[in-house]
């Protein structure tokens, strides 16, 4: 039985192709797009053929490039510099993708995703019918089944895999991570079988495999979101995509906002039904996670960024993403910072400053120390399951304008309070809202806040804002 493949025996076996084709390392097969897309454009349209493409991570590749990259140490016969690698990466969504979205090829979504699109374009009445048929499972879901998907796992790809139907082919990307010339099908008489056969599951099928690490080419923009990875001494270790974290001893930055009114009063928010987590939940005021994008210098940034967008810009279904309506520009330079909260150094503080510009927004970093502890931040998912999550929590406080209040705020349920009301409706369960009583939960991050060192530091902040009077 043939084992052992050249490149071009494995073009024709993947063009006769039934039922899928999956590929593990887009950057070491470098495959020929042009050459498959028509006839795979006509398959996955007609949804008789699965297409995936597990591509590379750039930082994989920037490791691998440092030997690639000199041909005296990679014996090749050329260098491959990381700019090649990222070309040959960007190649299944410059010459497939957008090739299948130009031809309005079906089944290119998630599933959830292109039933949900679908559902928007229905009128309300049959809105309410499919999304009845889906919670008594009647729904019909044939026609949204997803077909092509394009991800990038950050996982480490120690063997490049091609999956054409039954049949798993490897080859090994040692130095140039292209033209490979030997792919051998993996046979029980394989002595490295069973070890290679679970290595496919965890990369392919497993959800708590590859794929969990992984993102997605999708159109929605919230499925891309990749952010820092840390140690529990704060030294970067990486990148993972934000959902991943959800159970890994991994550790995220993020922010947590405490916004005072000029009075020293506290805003806090319930957590709306559309959360991912911690559904109805009194939550601290505003919080996120470090975007690597725009926030890898400091969170100081991150942090008026955050408070903008959860105050005044509209979530979209899940929080996946912020729409376009707001009512507020999101300009991460309008709120001032004035530096770390520190009044036991600090003998003047530029509240006149404050106290003369009664529109703006002030801000200070609270307990520097505290942004170097490893905190238990779990959320609560809508099944009732607990999903632990570490983070680094980097505080801030926030004085508002004197005319703030919670009439334009968006997304959530809102209350201003002084803090030792806050303290009671935790030790009660009960929060007074006005002449109403309400069930008071708090989130498991306010219950830190509110129980632990953070809760000295920002009552003398609160009492330092009623001393001068704002």
């Amino acid at each position: 039985m043939q084992t052992v493949f050249n490149r071009n025996e494995l073009f024709e076996k993947i063009e006769k192709a039934e039922k899928r084709v999956r590929v593990l390392g887009a950057v070491s097969f470098s495959l020929p797009y042009e050459r498959f897309k028509q006839s795979w454009y006509e398959k996955i349209n007609s949804g008789k053929l699965k297409i995936e493409i597990i591509c590379e991570a750039e930082p994989s590749l920037s490791y691998a490039s440092l030997i690639s990259s000199n041909k005296r140490v990679s014996g090749e016969d050329r260098s491959y510099d990381i700019g090649s690698f990222i070309n040959l990466k960007n190649e299944p969504n410059l010459k497939l993708r957008e090739f299948l979205l130009k031809n309005n090829c079906k089944h290119l979504e998630p599933l959830d995703d292109a039933v949900e699109s679908y559902i928007k374009l229905q009128t309300e009445e049959e809105q309410k019918q499919i999304r009845k048929a889906i919670q008594e499972k009647t729904f019909d879901y044939t026609d949204f089944i997803q077909c092509f998907s394009l991800r990038t796992t950050y996982l480490n790809i120690s063997i490049p895999v091609i999956n054409i139907d039954d049949d798993y082919y490897i080859t090994y990307s040692l130095t140039r991570y292209c033209d490979q010339s030997k792919f051998e099908l993996i046979t029980p008489s394989n002595i490295w079988y069973e070890e290679l056969t679970k290595y496919f599951f965890a990369y392919f099928d497993a959800p708590q495999g590859a794929i969990k690490y992984s993102t997605e080419i999708t159109k929605k923009d919230n499925k891309t979101e990749v952010i820092l990875m840390y140690n529990n001494q704060r030294h970067l270790l990486g990148q993972l995509p934000r959902d991943s974290f959800l159970g890994t001893t991994k550790v995220k930055v993020v922010v947590w906002g405490m916004l005072f009114t000029r009075d020293g009063r506290l805003l806090i928010h319930q957590r709306g039904k559309n959360a991912k987590d911690n559904q109805g939940l009194w939550d601290k005021s505003i919080g996120g996670h470090v975007d690597m994008e725009e926030d890898v210098v400091d969170t100081v940034k991150a942090a008026a960024r955050e408070m903008l967008e959860e105050l005044y810009k509209v979530e979209a279904a899940g929080q996946g993403a912020h729409t376009k309506i707001e009512n507020m520009k999101v300009n991460a330079d309008k709120p001032i910072f004035l530096g770390e909260w520190r009044p036991e150094i600090r003998y003047t503080f530029p509240f006149s400053e404050i106290s003369s510009q009664k529109d703006e927004i002030f801000f200070f970093r609270m307990d520097y120390n505290f942004s170097k502890e490893v905190v238990d931040s779990p959320r609560l998912l809508p099944d009732g399951s607990e999903v632990p999550v570490r983070v680094f929590a980097d505080v801030y406080a926030f004085v508002m304008p004197e005319s703030f209040n919670t009439i334009d705020l968006k997304n959530s349920k809102y209350a201003i309070l002084e803090l030792y009301e806050l303290s009671d409706a935790y030790q009660d369960g009960i929060l007074h809202l006005g002449d109403a009583d309400v069930d008071f939960k708090a989130t498991p991050d306010l219950k830190k806040i509110i129980t632990g060192r953070l809760w000295e530091q920002l009552n003398s902040f609160a009492d330092y804002l009623k001393e001068k009077s704002f």
